[in-house]
């Protein structure tokens, strides 16, 4: 038999939830409290499912979670709100630069490249008094022109900066690495503050290109402090941070997790579930085992998938 030629399978949520409902009831596991419904019944372990899906968020399982992000500065700005309604922040940040220079009060700009942009797209431009003026595109580009829903406060020089994307970021849990890009495109590596390192910083009103940040996520909107505070607004922030994994809010809602974590995810709930349940007979206790073993078994193996690989290098010690 010829093999699929996919490699695509995989589960909803309640794909998942029948999988740990049947552990759960194969093992003669029935509802402590009373005969639950169907839906009920798949709307609790729902609730465990998400539960343990945001534990291990918080126990920094999921590379799958890594995401870059860009971030444009504002001129000599050293905090931005990061998160849905905060700074202006996307995965997908398209840069480029104007080809002919605009006066201030004109509503077009032409620029090097329109690739990415569309009606409604968040647009900044690099004016020439150094500061970066926010609007929005009106319209679909015509060829390389633009036309923006809010004139021009100031003029813009010819290779002035103009950054635009669709949809803005969500809070980080936590920021790994950040990296200045410069207007030429390349990149250097930023220094990442703890909270005490950054408190130590005398004078945050220092401007100049960034080297540290500090990240303190909060609860809706994380905060990024930035030292010194940028004054060049062509340039901007681009850093790897860790976000929230999505819930299971739908049966039909796919997984936000790659196809190596259903089995842990499965057993997991099962194991979640089990006291949820009574058993009868001597071996209740061998039961409940057996299935926290498999559970923490497959808990351990998807840690060892979700495993970075790199060089490690040691050095002898000179005593």
């Amino acid at each position: 038999m010829a093999r699929s030629g996919s490699a695509d399978f995989s589960l909803t949520r309640d794909g998942i939830i029948r999988g740990a409902i049947r552990i759960v009831k194969g093992l003669g596991g029935k509802p402590v409290t009373g005969a639950k419904t169907g839906q009920s019944e798949f709307n609790e372990t729902a609730e465990a499912l998400n539960m343990i899906l945001k534990e291990w968020q918080g126990l920094g399982v999921g590379l799958w979670l890594n995401r870059e992000i860009s971030m444009p500065f504002a001129y000599r700005d050293g905090k931005y709100s990061l998160g849905t309604s905060g700074d202006h922040a996307s995965e997908t940040l398209y840069v480029t630069e104007v080809t002919t220079a605009q006066d201030s009060g004109e509503s077009t700009l032409v620029l090097d490249s329109t690739s990415g942009a569309v009606d409604g797209d968040a647009i900044g431009i690099e004016l020439d008094d150094g500061t970066m003026q926010w609007t929005t595109i009106n319209g679909t580009p015509a060829s390389l022109t633009v036309t923006l829903t809010a004139a021009l406060t100031d003029d813009v020089a010819v290779d002035n900066e103009v950054m635009f994307y669709t949809t803005m970021s969500g809070r980080p849990l936590s920021i790994t690495e950040a990296r200045l890009v410069s207007d030429a495109g390349s990149e250097t590596p930023l220094y990442i503050c703890n909270r005490q390192e950054w408190m130590n910083i005398s004078d945050k009103n220092t401007n100049g290109p960034p080297s540290h940040i500090y990240y303190d996520h909060q609860l809706d909107s994380g905060i990024l402090n930035i030292w010194p505070r940028p004054n060049d607004v062509s340039s901007y922030l681009k850093f790897t941070a860790r976000v929230p994994i999505q819930d299971f809010d739908a049966s039909a809602n796919d997984p936000d997790f790659p196809q190596e974590v259903y089995r842990a995810a499965k057993w997991c709930t099962a194991d979640e579930i089990m006291l949820e349940y009574q058993f009868e007979g001597d071996t209740a206790l061998q039961k409940l085992l057996i299935v926290s073993h498999r559970a923490e078994k497959y808990f351990n193996r998807m840690v060892e998938f979700d495993t970075e690989y790199g060089s490690i290098t040691f050095e002898a010690d000179n005593d």
